[in-house]
C-alpha cells in the first residue's frame, strides 16, 4: 500500500522578518532617551536631597528600561546601550547640571538673609547670611560615619568624617529659632576651616551624621560653611553640559561606526 503525502496549498508560509529600522531612526530614538531622561531629572538635582534623588532615578529608570526592551525588537539590542547612557545622563542632571542651573537662576540660592530669618527661607538649598557672627563659646567637633541615607530597618553609612561646628548668632541680638550652626567636615585626619570670612552655604535640614549625644536641639539647622559658589557652579555647569555632548557622541559612534567599518571593508 502506498501512502502519499499531499502538501496543503493553503498553509501560510512564515512571513519574512521586517526590514531593520533606519539608522537615523535608531539614533533619534536613543537620543530621545538620553536627552529626555536627563531633562526630566533636572529638577531633582536642584531641589531634592541626593538620597531621595537616587531612589527617584531608579524608579523612573525602570519604565525607560522596559520601553527600550520593547523597542529592541525593531531597532536591535543596540538601543539598550542608549538606555544605559540615559542613566548616566540622569545621574549627571542630579549631581551637577540641575544643581548648577538652580543656583545660577537663584531658584535654590538666596543671599543677604538675616540669621533670624533662616527658618522662613528653608525652601532654599543654599543660604548666605548677613549681620551675623560665629560664637567662639558654643563650638566643638566630633567624628561620625557619614550618613548616606536612612531606610526602614537601618541606614547606609559612608566613611568616618570629622565635623566641626560653631553657633551662628545675630548681630542685632535677636533670638534665632530653631538654633542655627555653621558646620564643616573633612576627612578624619584633615582639619576644615570655619572662617568668619564666609557667610553661608548648603542648608542642612537633617543631620548627615549618626551621633545622638550632641549639645544642640533636634530641630537645629546647619549651614555647610562655604564662600560664594558662583565660580564653582559655573564650572560644574560647563562640565556637565560637555558630559551630555560626550554621551551623544558615544551614542552616534555606537549607531554609525559599524556601518562605516563595513563600507571601508
Amino acid at each position: 500500500m502506498f501512502v502519499g503525502f499531499v502538501e496543503n496549498q493553503n498553509r501560510k508560509k512564515p512571513e519574512p522578518n521586517g526590514e531593520p529600522a533606519p539608522l537615523f531612526f535608531i539614533f533619534l530614538t536613543g537620543l530621545s532617551f538620553i536627552l529626555g531622561f536627563g531633562l526630566l531629572l533636572l529638577p531633582l538635582g536642584a531641589f531634592f536631597p541626593l538620597s531621595v534623588s537616587v531612589w527617584i532615578l531608579l524608579v523612573l529608570f525602570l519604565p525607560i528600561l522596559f520601553l527600550g526592551i520593547i523597542l529592541s525588537k525593531r531597532t536591535g539590542l543596540k538601543i539598550l546601550i542608549s538606555i544605559f547612557l540615559s542613566l548616566l545622563a540622569g545621574g549627571n542632571s542630579i549631581l551637577f547640571l540641575g544643581d548648577s542651573i538652580g543656583y545660577g537662576l537663584g531658584v535654590t540660592a538666596k543671599a543677604d538673609v538675616l540669621p533670624e530669618e533662616v527658618s522662613t527661607n528653608i525652601g532654599y538649598r543654599y543660604i548666605f547670611l548677613r549681620d551675623f557672627y560665629l560664637d567662639d563659646v558654643e563650638k566643638g567637633e566630633f567624628r561620625s560615619p557619614l550618613l548616606v541615607r536612612r531606610r526602614s530597618g537601618g541606614a547606609v553609612y559612608g566613611p568616618v568624617i570629622r565635623f566641626q561646628y560653631k553657633r551662628i548668632l545675630s548681630i542685632s541680638g535677636k533670638d534665632i529659632k530653631p538654633p542655627l550652626y555653621a558646620i564643616c567636615y573633612s576627612k578624619d585626619d584633615i582639619q576644615c576651616n570655619l572662617s568668619g570670612l564666609f557667610s553661608g552655604g548648603l542648608l542642612l535640614k537633617e543631620p548627615i551624621w549618626d551621633v545622638s549625644e550632641l549639645p544642640w536641639a533636634k530641630d537645629s539647622l546647619f549651614l555647610v560653611w562655604r564662600g560664594p559658589l558662583d565660580a564653582e557652579m559655573f564650572t560644574k555647569g560647563i562640565y556637565s553640559v560637555l558630559f551630555f555632548l560626550f554621551l551623544i557622541l558615544v551614542w552616534a559612534v555606537v549607531v554609525y561606526f559599524p556601518v562605516l567599518g563595513e563600507k571601508e571593508s
